[in-house]
């Protein structure tokens, strides 16, 4: 009976032990805040999305389309080439996707984004 309460006890106390940690070690929000402060005060966390191969900004809009890939695009046929490098962008980029199923639903030829 002695030796039963003893491994409860030391089970608990191995189980308690295990489930305290510093919040430095565990925490997202004190490596989001680390983050944050490593990153220089004059940028914004919101800009610093890149943009795509396939969009354009102007004036607010954003323009984005195999069309504008198109225009931008000094060999066109790169974009048809399935072992392009990354720079030509992702297919993913130029479909449209049904919201609910996930599935395929068209091409984005041409889109415009306020």
């Amino acid at each position: 009976m002695k030796s039963l309460l003893v491994a409860v006890f030391l089970f608990t106390a191995f189980s308690i032990r295990a489930q305290t940690s510093t919040p430095a070690q565990d925490s997202m929000d004190s490596w989001i805040s680390q983050q944050l402060r490593a990153q220089p005060p004059n940028e914004s966390v919101l800009s610093l999305q890149p943009l795509k191969p396939n969009e354009v900004k102007v004036n607010g809009l954003t323009y984005s389309g195999i069309l504008v890939e198109l225009a931008n695009t000094d060999r066109p046929l790169e974009l048809l080439n399935p072992a392009a490098p990354p720079a030509y962008g992702s297919s993913e980029d130029n479909i449209v996707r049904d919201p609910i199923s996930r599935r395929v639903l068209g091409l984005k030829l041409f889109s415009i984004q306020f």
